[in-house]
């Protein structure tokens, strides 16, 4: 069991699909049980790869990692009950309380993995991703908050142009700092992206791709933001790979999973 829980760390985002389908197409709790499900085996994988084992020294530097790992698991678990409808509040709220918790269990991850790394030229670039990120939360989260108002609020039945302006501004507003703040994530996974190439975590060929993908998410996830589509099929097949706001923890995710793998791998410099 261990073994098998270890090998889905690395395919444990691909239940974004799974659990998609059974939110969608069977029900709600079938996807909470799925969600529920995925996340066990995630933790049984961390245990097998030795993340709650005491390692002496560096086991405040296994924190950082262990915390990108269930922060990815979190948002792969509660993400693909979304998009937000108006028509169902409470699953509406389950899904935005379920990102903005994985993500800041993520954005605590960076915070913990970033004092530990022992080289200044390291934390000097984990500093600025680390800031990245925390301004991407903070957009996210004044974008979830306006949004809970707003589908609460007795104008959510009623066109957008009924709406009182100051609700307008604020729904503007908020869409504004989130995208201002999504690119900022994905450029928080570049940046911690290249530190592990540096570090040895990752291959060359793949660390380059992870690379690749944060960078391209930073002008894309702003472009999907704010291009105006009223249906998914009009969307640019070129965003899909940015569409779901989970996707920002992927690389963050999988540099936890590479750390928590390469354990034995030294970061001095």
């Amino acid at each position: 069991m261990h073994r098998v829980a270890s090998t889905y760390l690395w395919f444990s985002p691909l239940a974004f699909i799974v659990l998609a389908g059974l939110y969608h197409g069977v029900n709600f709790w079938a996807g909470v049980a799925g969600g529920l499900v995925h996340f066990a085996l995630v933790v049984i994988g961390m245990h097998a790869d030795g993340a709650f084992k005491p390692r002496g020294g560096r086991s405040g530097f296994m924190l950082g990692p262990a915390l990108l790992v269930l922060g990815g698991a979190v948002v792969w678990a509660t993400g693909p009950s979304g998009p937000p409808d108006p028509a169902h509040l409470a699953v509406a709220e389950y899904n935005q309380a379920g990102l903005t918790l994985g993500f800041f269990v993520t954005f605590l991850g960076f915070a913990a993995l970033v004092p530990a790394l022992a080289s200044t030229r390291e934390r000097a670039p984990g500093s600025v991703g680390l800031a990245c990120f925390a301004l991407m939360f903070v957009g996210w989260w004044v974008d979830t908050t306006v949004r809970s108002v707003v589908r609460r609020s007795p104008f959510i039945s009623m066109p957008r142009e009924q709406w009182p302006e100051l609700l307008r501004l604020f729904l503007n507003f908020s869409q504004s700092v989130l995208g201002i703040g999504l690119p900022l994530g994905y450029l928080a996974g570049a940046v911690f992206a290249g530190m592990a190439l540096r570090a040895g975590w990752v291959r060359r060929g793949a660390g380059r791709l992870m690379l690749i993908y944060c960078l391209l998410g930073v002008p894309l996830s702003a472009v999907r933001i704010f291009l105006p589509v009223a249906h998914l099929s009009d969307m640019p097949f070129f965003l899909y790979p940015y569409l779901p706001p989970a996707m920002i923890c992927i690389i963050p995710y999988y540099v936890g999973v590479l750390r928590l793998k390469k354990h034995d791998v030294q970061i001095d410099y």
